[in-house]
């Protein structure tokens, strides 16, 4: 396979070729062409000299570099049809039959991201496995196996695994990786995973011998595996699923089958502070040592044992459990509760052992049925269990759910909110279901009487499990001690989007525990499990007016920024425009705005209800109601407090006008509520290929252009695309009937925004309108620095992380 390379001041230009099907070989460009110019052909070109020294490959190694592309020059998202941007909204293919670029044969494209690795020893190390930087040498170092074509992987000497997913046997495989390592891209041919400490200690947690684990990773590779990597995973594997933390008595003990184990962790000074144990003791048959710890510091011990690459399993063996401390939940599941295939597989990780539950956490896409299964795991444990969720809606639909799909009785159902603090009757000798906010165990403030009296119960009680519903919000700084002085066996965590704008994601691996399944996104949406999405980037022109305003403010004057970019009432067009189409079409369409003063005054000005930190809750939940079941209301406006954990499964349609900054996980979030299974024909009869759609709106030459390339990394490495609607195909969705059409609106709009920015309205402030900062009263540390950047970056210009065709609407 031969790869030429040329380098101007434009552009930068990789031709590769690989060999098709006829035996030949077929030239790609991958470059990124100008902005509104067409992709220029391939042609390959010689390869220029390089200045560094070149590393003559020997004649019976095939040169692996060169069949690699350079990871900044990977496609994030393909480049949209010029018909899609042709049509206006009216001409809009929403039956898919939109045209697609040339797909090349995919038996015949081996190639993947360019790495430097080490070939002679590595650790594996928290986040990835770290390299030595002795002994560097080139990826053209690695030696094929003979029958290589056939095998789907590539393993780097760093523990980067490239997986080809149009091998035949792709399912069993991504299953095989998921288990054994962390998902890094997952588009639709050439997936990237990550083998991690964290990684190995799930996968040896339930039961996967480490041998094994070599010898199959081993036969699927393409490349002889590297003698360093092979050693950091042995050596890996001997310490992971050694150590244990343990509940019992509701005391907290440190237990390992080694007592040099034991040992080395009771060397550490922030362990040996935490023992409330003088010496060791030997409990069991085995010989297994046991030491008691502070049950205030089982933080500090987690954080500590994870520092020294021996986590702490936490497992609960339930099925030897016959204390009286711990009665049997009187629930069974429903004849009509039926798991799905990849439900089963996330509960036989956790349920490996017979009798044992494993602490860890599940990611499922929104929509997927996380809270059938985090319903499924508490009946299997059959003890008293502790439910957490991020706001007191998402607290009822748990509720409603538990008597749904179990036969508990109600009165064993309670429920810890601001409006209801109900005392548990008999608490140590009747097992329950606890359903509650982060907010409500988390605050640290004076509290009322009843409210005082539900906590001391749940702080004295020992709870079977402790389900952690959106979990990526445990790490912040108010709720992450909720994991420690809750007195759990176990815990599962739940979420479908483990991810967080800072670096305390991690702390959830000995917070709660390693991740124990992850599903694909896509490979759920090709099943039918969720819905199909259509992704659209709706770039907005910024009104003249509008745009002076944006350009005389000072870069001091962020807030009167965002509130011009978002308020942008070209954007506000497009958006009455879109919401008048689906609703036409019979569609269910939410609203998303962060600005508060722009969701009142742009819903009031519709007609429509809208829901936001202020309306109480009853009011919340009529609305909602009166959305899903009646006819005459297809449109609601909401703020941030239904990003998550907020069940409206006949929601088909999200339009974005306004967003958190680049907050990945909100963007995802918020696609997820219209990630419902439904079916292809739609409200008025028709059949589209997509049954669900994902509208951003982005006001052009702003800075809410580079926010919005960020927060869309996260979709766009589940394989999501976004297409790009621009100049015509924006322009027509104009009319003259529309809310904020001609001059006179747009003066009197403008007015309305500068007098709310100086009274301080617009952004939201409540306790469910959680940040990725955990701080919801400031702004992301980040902000500062993102503030200054240029045009060629708002454009997308340097990351090329997508290109826009040119528009071939003739006007008239």
């Amino acid at each position: 396979m031969a790869a030429a390379e040329q380098t101007s001041s434009r552009k930068r230009r990789v031709v590769l070729t690989v060999p098709a099907s006829s035996g030949g070989h077929v030239p790609i460009d991958r470059r990124v062409p100008a902005r509104d110019s067409p992709a220029p052909a391939a042609v390959p070109v010689k390869e220029e000299t390089r200045t560094e020294p070149k590393v003559e490959a020997k004649p019976e190694v095939r040169d692996v570099q060169r069949e690699l592309c350079p990871d900044e020059l990977k496609p994030k998202r393909l480049r949209m049809s010029g018909q899609f941007e042709a049509e206006a909204m009216r001409d809009l293919d929403f039956e898919g039959n939109v045209k697609r670029e040339p797909s090349l044969d995919a038996a015949a494209m081996p190639w993947s991201s360019a790495l430097s690795a080490t070939v002679g020893g590595c650790a594996l190390q928290g986040s990835h496995v770290s390299v030595s930087s002795s002994s560097m040498a080139d990826l053209q170092k690695l030696r094929l196996h003979a029958d290589h074509a056939s095998r789907p992987v590539w393993v780097c000497p760093d523990g980067r695994i490239v997986f080809e997913a149009f091998h035949r046997q792709a399912a069993l495989v991504a299953d095989f990786l998921i288990a054994i390592s962390e998902p890094i891209s997952r588009p639709e041919l050439i997936q990237e995973y990550q083998v991690t400490m964290l990684s190995l200690n799930a996968a040896v947690s339930t039961g996967l011998d480490v041998e094994e684990l070599i010898k199959l990773l081993g036969s699927l590779s393409k490349n002889i595996l590297d003698p360093g990597f092979l050693n950091a995973v042995r050596e890996q594997g001997r310490s992971v699923g050694k150590t244990k933390m343990v509940l019992r008595n509701n005391r907290h003990y440190l237990e390992a089958a080694d007592e040099d184990l034991l040992q080395r962790l009771c060397d550490d000074p922030d362990v040996a502070a935490s023992l409330a144990g003088s010496q060791a003791q030997t409990i069991g048959t085995e010989g297994t040592q046991s030491i008691e710890i502070s049950s205030l510091r089982v933080e500090t011990v987690k954080a500590a044992a994870h520092r020294l690459g021996l986590p702490l399993l936490q497992e609960y063996e339930y099925g030897q459990d016959r204390t009286d401390r711990n009665p049997q939940l009187s629930a069974v599941l429903r004849p009509c509760a039926t798991l799905r295939p990849y439900q089963q597989r996330a509960l036989s990780t956790m349920f490996a052992v017979d009798g044992v539950a494993k602490s860890g956490i599940v990611v499922l896409p929104c929509g997927a049925g996380k809270t059938l299964l985090g319903i499924a795991a508490c009946v299997r444990v059959k003890r008293r269990c502790l439910v957490l969720t991020s706001t007191a809606v998402a607290v009822d639909q748990w509720r409603r759910q538990f008597l749904m799909w179990t036969t508990i009785p109600p009165e064993d159902v309670y429920v810890l909110t601001s409006e209801q603090k109900v005392p548990i009757d008999d608490p140590e000798g009747r097992a329950c279901i606890l359903i509650s906010t982060y907010s409500m165990l988390g605050f640290g403030g004076k509290r009322s009487g009843d409210a005082e009296l539900v906590l001391t119960q749940i702080q004295q009680l020992e709870w079977g499990m402790l389900v952690v519903d959106e979990v990526q919000v445990m790490p912040a700084r108010t709720f992450r001690s909720v994991a420690t002085t809750v007195k759990s066996h176990c815990s599962l965590g739940l979420t479908a989007t483990l991810v967080r704008e800072d670096n305390l994601i991690y702390d959830l691996h000995w917070l709660i525990g390693p991740k124990l399944y992850e599903a694909s996104w896509q490979q759920l949406q090709e099943d039918g499990f969720i819905a199909r999405v259509r992704c659209v980037e709706v770039w907005c022109e910024m009104s003249p007016v509008f745009f002076a305003e944006y350009l005389r403010a000072e870069d001091r004057e962020a807030v009167l920024r965002r509130a011009l970019w978002t308020c942008n009432p070209n954007k506000l067009k497009v958006c009455e425009y879109l919401i008048r189409f689906h609703e036409q079409r019979g569609d269910k369409t939410i609203v998303f705005s962060d600005n508060i003063f722009m969701l009142e005054e742009f819903a009031k000005r519709l007609g429509r209800y809208y829901i936001c930190g202020k309306v109480d809750m009853r009011e919340r939940m009529q609305i909602l109601s009166s959305f899903q079941e009646s006819p005459s209301c297809n449109t609601i406006f909401l703020s941030k407090v239904g990003d998550n954990a907020i069940d409206i499964p006949n929601a088909s349609v999200i339009i974005q006008i306004s967003s958190h900054f680049g907050s990945r996980r909100q963007e995802a979030q918020r696609l997820g509520r219209i990630l419902r299974p439904k079916p292809r024909t739609q409200g008025n009869g028709s059949t589209s290929r997509f049954n669900a759609f994902f509208y951003s709106l982005v006001s052009r030459d702003t800075q809410e252009m580079y926010y919005s390339n960020r927060r869309q990394q996260f979709l766009v490495e589940q394989g999501y695309n976004y297409h790009v609607l621009r100049d015509h195909s924006v322009e027509r969705m104009a009319s003259g009937d529309l809310a904020y059409a001609g001059e006179n609106a747009e003066l009197q709009l403008l007015k309305l925004v500068l007098e709310s920015v100086k009274r301080g309205e617009g952004a939201e402030e409540d306790d469910v309108a959680l940040h990725d900062t955990g701080n919801s009263r400031r702004a992301p540390a980040a902000q500062d620095r993102e503030e200054r950047v240029d045009i060629a970056s708002l454009s997308g210009g340097l990351d090329g992380s997508y290109t826009v065709a040119t528009s071939v609407v003739k006007t008239k």
